[in-house]
């Protein structure tokens, strides 16, 4: 009997971090099929960075417990290098780089292999979106990922909503880590 094979793509942020397990051997046939999870992990209740990187072990540990006899690829979203103006501080980047540097090294200690990495433009690209400039488009790029995903490879999922009735906002997450989970298996194949 073979081994399943899996991408766990990791969308890392202080606040949410999504989270996708794909199946690299189920065939992308637009019912969701290939997808394992795709849910997220929220930092709300967390009071430190440590508390923090404690959650997010859990997770993992659960995702290892479920699926740990796999081959598996750990695939990050590298963090933001420099700085967008208006968007984030010198502490913000820093205090990113570091939880993101916890967390890859949280889940190569829990499924034993060394995470890769790969940039959000370069993982779009990969997936086929062209993405416009916030200021042209109107909304973020995270805000244009989801749009495009919806209409297309994740059309058939149904994201939780909020009180208000809106998507919940960890739904962006969540597809931003499926989109560095399948940009990983197209350059992995």
């Amino acid at each position: 009997m073979t081994k399943r094979r899996y991408v766990l793509g990791l969308d890392v942020s202080t606040s949410i971090t999504g989270v996708c397990l794909l199946d690299r051997d189920a065939v992308p046939d637009g019912t969701g099929n290939q997808i394992v999870v795709l849910d997220h992990v929220a930092f709300k209740k967390c009071k430190t960075l440590w508390d923090k990187a404690d959650t997010v072990a859990h997770f993992l540990n659960q995702v290892h417990v479920n699926h740990g006899s796999a081959e598996i690829i750990i695939a990050l979203e590298e963090p933001l290098l420099g700085f967008r103006p208006g968007m984030s501080s010198a502490t913000t980047i820093a205090s990113l780089l570091r939880f993101n540097g916890i967390v890859s090294y949280i889940a190569r200690n829990t499924f034993s292999v060394e995470p890769q990495y790969l940039s959000a433009p370069h993982a779009r690209k990969l997936c086929g979106m062209k993405l416009q400039r916030p200021s042209i488009a109107g909304k973020s790029q995270k805000e244009q990922v989801f749009d495009h995903m919806s209409q297309h490879d994740l059309s058939y999922v149904k994201w939780p909503t909020k009180k208000s009735g809106a998507i919940a906002d960890w739904s962006r997450d969540a597809t931003d880590a499926y989109v560095i989970a399948l940009a990983t298996h197209s350059v992995n194949k």
